[in-house]
């Protein structure tokens, strides 16, 4: 008799999961924690991360990490970014805020300039007064961001017998974590993610594209391995809870929805235990538990989405790494005859001098008396601020720590290398002269660069500094 055969005969992966699924896996399976689960404790909000820790309380009988996640997590859980993300993400936009004030200085001085007012000193003021007034409602909101941001820090983060989230994990995951494979069939498993990797073979193969050490690219394949070997040996449905969308985890890798694991991941956990593979993003587990625990009058309801919105916002700087605010320059005192070096080497000196910005300006002007008016003396200044040797907030003005290395050595190579990362258009020069181009031609390619909004006379202004600070080579 030929056995009565289903449509998912064969394609279990099709099945989307229900919510009784959900439900019997966080009950009676395993729920096994990815790397970036642990890390992102540190990135969340407060509230969202002590929400996030009461989720994971409920359903600690059940929790589970790979030995790579373990690896994984105190290597990361030690690097200053991690330490610092409330700090630079409130540091970020306050930069995002100061430079619209900047480029707004900027608009109105080329501006009063092109149109041959610029040795009227009245003619521009009552614009400038209105600058001053937006720049003092911005400085405000700068206050709030660093506010909340001293609220979201873990306290005590830099010392782990007192960090609460290394407490938190220690007792939820105490006995739940895998044990290190022994030196020969870690090589062995390395070996084997490199071949998987050739082959396109999920998960990993992503890591072997962009990373030349096979250690670090093998990562994701060990702990796919390592959470293999505990399904085999527990015999039970496994749920794995990651950020990670890369297309070597998920289908439907690049859409909001439906981001269901590779069908390739779900038969391999099917051939070698017969069990079901799940796998959720952190707000979808918390949206389950709550659910599932009557957690609702304890999670609050909004850190779902809030946590959702963290998790978009995550992955998509996940995949535009490096990006970042860019400034641009006003001129420097002397014109062209100026060292620049020298010139910004003495503008930082006032700033370290002077902390009070008012005072620092005037000082600038007695320093400089070419120039006359205060509002160009203070868009001149600013371009401290724009290579980020400087700092302003309210009406104080103090270096950073680049500033203060450049004070004590003068380094001119310290103020090249700042200027290639902050200033925008120099990285695109540098392209342009690597891929044959001529400096002559470098000012009209600039200005006419469909991803920058430079003006001939800001791209002008921008070579300048580039060739008196001899970066216009290939």
């Amino acid at each position: 008799m030929t056995p009565k055969r289903s449509l998912f005969d064969g394609f279990e992966a099709q099945r989307t999961p229900v919510d009784s699924d959900y439900r019997a896996v966080l009950r009676n399976g395993l729920v096994v924690l990815d790397t970036n689960v642990l890390l992102d404790l540190y990135r969340m909000s407060a509230p969202v991360r002590e929400d996030m820790l009461t989720v994971l309380k409920a359903i600690a009988p059940r929790l589970w990490i790979p030995h790579q996640v373990q690896v994984e997590f105190w290597h990361v859980r030690q690097s200053n970014d991690l330490i610092e993300h409330h700090d630079k993400k409130a540091s970020s936009a306050r930069d995002t805020l100061r430079s619209t004030i900047t480029k707004s200085r900027n608009a109105l001085e080329d501006w009063v300039n092109n149109i041959h007012l610029g040795n009227n000193p009245d003619f521009a003021k009552p614009m400038h007064e209105k600058l001053d007034c937006a720049e003092k409602l911005l400085e405000d909101i700068v206050d709030m961001l660093e506010a909340q941001a001293a609220k979201d820090r873990v306290p005590n983060i830099r010392d782990t017998n007192k960090d609460p989230v290394i407490q938190a994990l220690d007792q939820l995951l105490r006995g739940r974590v895998g044990a290190p494979y022994d030196t020969p069939r870690h090589s062995e498993e390395v070996r084997r993610a490199k071949e998987r990797a050739a082959k396109r073979i999920p998960p990993g193969y992503v890591d072997f594209e962009k990373k030349d050490v096979d250690e670090q690219a093998a990562g994701d394949y060990l702990v796919w391995r390592q959470l293999l070997d505990e399904a085999h040996v527990r015999q039970t449905e496994i749920l794995f809870v990651t950020r990670d969308i890369k297309e070597d985890w998920r289908r439907n890798h690049k859409y909001k929805l439906a981001r269901l694991p590779r069908v390739e991941l779900v038969d391999e956990l099917r051939d070698l235990t017969g069990r079901r593979l799940f796998m959720v993003e952190p707000s979808v587990l918390m949206q389950h538990v709550s659910k599932e625990f009557s957690l609702e009058k304890t999670v609050d309801s909004t850190s779902v989405s809030a946590l959702r919105h963290f998790e978009a916002e995550e992955s998509d700087a996940d995949s535009r790494p490096g990006e970042k605010t860019r400034y641009r320059l006003a001129q420097v005192p002397g014109g062209r005859t100026a060292d620049y070096v020298e010139t910004v080497w003495i503008m930082a000196q006032m700033i370290e001098e002077n902390a009070e910005l008012a005072v620092c300006l005037q000082r600038f002007m007695e320093t400089f008396p070419s120039v006359t008016l205060l509002p160009e003396a203070r868009r001149r200044l600013m371009s401290l601020v724009s290579l980020g040797i400087a700092d302003v907030k309210g009406e104080q003005i103090a270096l950073t720590d680049a500033g203060r290395r450049f004070v004590e050595n003068r380094d001119g190579d310290l103020l090249r290398r700042l200027l290639m990362e902050r200033i925008e258009g120099a990285s695109e020069a540098r392209e342009f002269l690597r891929e044959g181009g001529q400096v002559s031609g470098l000012k009209y390619r600039l200005s006419n660069h469909p991803e920058l909004e430079l003006s001939t006379t800001q791209s002008e202004l921008l070579l300048r500094w580039m060739s008196k600070l001899k970066l216009l080579s290939a």
